[in-house]
């Protein structure tokens, strides 16, 4: 197994393994390790079927089961389909093309979240990633000592939308879900590095004023989304990319929806809770 830098501020490329075989404890804790150092990481040549792949997936939590049912495999729900079809309704295309964390609006969010490109065109369907670590380090101390210890308080579709960006609002999922709360600096479970909590569902925060809340939430996020912090990634055939919710927001980019070879995009998504079985946790209580 190969492990280089991507270039860039953050990320890594793994090459020259084979997930359809069976992975020994070493390597996956190889893996895990790799991608709490370098917070992404695009695992190439890759040929997996779905039970191949929902296996691998579960070395790295609990996968969750998407909001949206059918959005989800009959036979494997732990993955859920992206793609471009032209016939995808109107509501659901570019969705994602917002800053965000996955599943921040539940009580227990997403920790790590991969996807396994069965199709890429030619051209388009690059994700954003910025990294919440590094804009954290980068504030000064007097920020860092103002929003250490807030809470952030999190619904579907809560967050002020930056320049550019479709917040998705579905009210019957916000309220199905309610309001939920997460630290604004969050401790890496594994690590116990900090980083900035600011997803998409991010709208306030407790001892606020409302405006406040939403002011310093919109401020904060628009400083982890400088191009400092920020790389790109494009899902091709037989690659897993995979994230650390915990270090990093993503976005997706616009893609045309059409069934032309060329321009077809289809992805396999999981995402799991908690860390690996095969981690040790951080004392995350500690100061």
């Amino acid at each position: 197994m190969i492990i280089t830098p991507m270039p860039g501020p953050f990320g890594a490329i793994v090459e020259d393994v084979d997930l359809s075989k069976p992975q020994s404890d070493d390597m996956l804790r190889a893996l895990i390790a790799a991608l709490h150092a370098h917070q992404i990481l695009a695992i190439r040549g890759q040929r997996l079927t779905d039970a191949d792949y929902v296996a691998f997936g579960h070395h790295w939590g609990e996968p969750l089961m998407f909001h949206l049912p059918n959005h989800r495999k009959d036979d494997f729900p732990e993955m859920i389909r992206i793609s471009n079809a032209a016939a995808t309704p109107e509501r659901y295309r570019d969705g994602a093309k917002f800053w965000h964390q996955d599943s921040s609006y539940e009580a227990v969010p997403a920790s790590v979240t991969m996807l396994y490109g069965a199709e890429a065109p030619a051209q388009g369907g690059e994700t954003l990633i910025a990294s919440a670590v590094l804009a954290y380090d980068a504030l000064d101390e007097d920020r860092k000592a103002r929003i250490e210890g807030l809470t952030g308080l999190h619904c579907l579709g809560g967050s002020p939308a930056l320049p550019g960006e479709k917040i998705p609002f579905i009210p019957e999922n916000t309220a199905m879900h309610g309001i939920v709360s997460h630290p604004l600096v969050m401790r890496h479970p594994v690590t116990g590095r900090k980083a900035l909590y600011l997803s998409g569902s991010a709208f306030g925060a407790e001892g606020l004023e409302q405006d406040e809340g939403r002011a310093l939430i919109n401020e904060l996020r628009t400083h982890c989304t400088r191009p400092e912090f920020v790389t790109r990634y494009k899902v091709e055939t037989g690659d897993i990319f995979l994230w650390d919710n915990f270090q990093v927001l993503h976005s997706a980019t616009p893609i045309e929806y059409s069934d032309e070879p060329g321009k077809r995009r289809l992805l396999h998504r999981i995402s799991t809770k908690g860390a690996p079985a095969l981690c040790r946790m951080a004392d995350v209580t500690a100061a």
